[in-house]
């Protein structure tokens, strides 16, 4: 593309809370996410909304312990290309406390998770994305456990969500200006999670796959190993930020919504 103009690791990014287009009135995409402690949850709605606004987790106890939410506009290839600033959607983004933490706490904590998935689903106007997050290395039986956890969250209440369902994998950083590092690795798991996952829960479908890093990339130049590689990292970081975007906006108006349900405690 002609008109393709990549920021550079010398220029600054100007806040989004600038721009005059940023209005809360408008319709907004509720997202959840929910994913094991550590994994990066909290990492990646950072990066949704472009601030340091949830708690980041540095160890196996999970940071979050009550669901913490915000508004923001998305921009997604904001950071990455000049005049992306308009180019994104409204977003109401919804942290969860990590499952499997140090403390056993799951119990409590599945409690909290549920209410927050009901309450968005059933007064909310409905949960326009699930972001299962997974660290790009997690196993596939953690991947198996995880989701069943999730499935018995929402199954009593109904089993329509599963098309608002995105796997997020994230830690998919670039090393050494490649980007294909774990390239054998996505393969397997969109071939034999998918497929094992269709058979369980009796998809017709594959839920999507989406990889990720959340990690600056830092250019050659600045690193002192040879010539400005932005481009490279810019390119890569951006191509999977718009997939993502591209999944979440196609669920703009397929919600997954619950028309009653149990009252939710006060």
């Amino acid at each position: 593309m002609t008109n393709t103009r990549w920021r550079y690791c010398t220029e600054p990014i100007n806040s989004l809370l600038a721009y005059p287009e940023f209005n809360l009135q408008e319709t907004e995409l509720n997202i959840i996410a929910l994913g094991r402690t550590g994994d990066g949850k909290s990492s990646l709605l950072n990066d949704l909304v472009g601030s340091q606004a949830f708690k980041q987790k540095i160890s196996a106890k999970s940071q979050t312990k009550d669901i913490q939410s915000l508004s923001a506009f998305w921009a997604p290839l904001h950071p990455y290309l000049h005049n992306k600033e308009h180019f994104g959607c409204h977003i109401h983004v919804i942290d969860t406390p990590g499952f499997a933490d140090s403390q056993n706490r799951d119990d409590e904590f599945f409690t909290i998770i549920q209410q927050a998935l009901l309450h968005t689903a059933i007064h909310k106007g409905g949960i326009h994305c699930i972001l299962l997050v997974f660290k790009i290395t997690t196993s596939s039986d953690t991947i198996y456990k995880t989701i069943d956890s999730f499935f018995n969250l929402l199954s009593p209440y109904s089993h329509d969500f599963w098309k608002n369902v995105l796997l997020v994998f994230t830690h998919a950083d670039v090393s050494h200006g490649h980007t294909n590092r774990h390239q054998s690795h996505k393969v397997a798991l969109k071939t034999n999670v998918n497929r094992t996952l269709k058979q369980k829960y009796s998809l017709d479908f594959d839920l999507p796959m989406l990889w990720i890093s959340t990690q600056k990339y830092v250019c050659s130049f600045l690193k002192g190993l040879g010539d400005c590689d932005c481009e490279t990292g810019h390119r890569y970081h951006s191509d999977c930020r718009r997939r993502l975007f591209e999944q979440v906006v196609k669920r703009r108006h397929l919600p997954f919504c619950i028309d009653s349900g149990p009252e939710e405690e006060a």
